[in-house]
C-alpha cells in the first residue's frame, strides 16, 4: 500500500445500552465524508442520547471528515445528545489534538467507559 492509498470506509452501527456505537474503519476521505455525516445526523435525528465513535481502526480522516463529525455533534446537541470518541489511532488522535477537537468531544479508552459515563 502506498502512502496515498487508504482503506475504504466502513461504518458498523450497533446499540449498547441507550447508546449507538459506530465503529469507523478505514479512511474518511473527502469522497466519504458525506456518508459519515449522514450516519451521524440520522442517529441524532433518532434522538439517540449518546453516539460513540469507535476509532481504533480509522487510519485517516480528511478535513471534510472532521467537519462531518462536527455536523453530527451540532445535530446531537440540538436533540440534547452527545458524541464521544473512543480509542483513536495515534495519527487520528494527533489531528484531533491539533484541531482542539479533543476539548469538544470526550475521548475515552473503551466503548464501555464512554457509555458508562453518559
Amino acid at each position: 500500500m502506498t502512502a496515498l492509498a487508504h482503506k475504504p470506509l466502513r461504518l458498523d452501527v450497533r446499540r449498547e445500552g441507550g447508546a449507538a456505537v459506530v465503529k469507523v474503519s478505514g479512511s474518511v476521505s473527502i469522497s466519504d465524508a458525506n456518508r459519515l455525516r449522514e450516519q451521524l445526523e440520522a442517529l441524532a435525528g433518532e434522538k439517540v442520547p449518546v453516539i460513540v465513535l469507535e476509532l481504533s481502526e480509522m487510519d485517516f480522516i480528511s478535513s471534510l471528515g472532521l467537519g462531518a463529525i462536527i455536523s453530527g455533534h451540532l445535530k446531537c446537541r440540538h436533540h440534547r445528545g452527545q458524541i464521544k470518541l473512543v480509542n483513536p489511532t495515534a495519527a487520528v488522535r494527533e489531528l484531533l489534538e491539533t484541531t482542539r477537537l479533543t476539548k469538544l468531544f470526550g475521548v475515552y479508552g473503551s466503548v464501555e467507559q464512554a457509555v458508562r459515563q453518559a
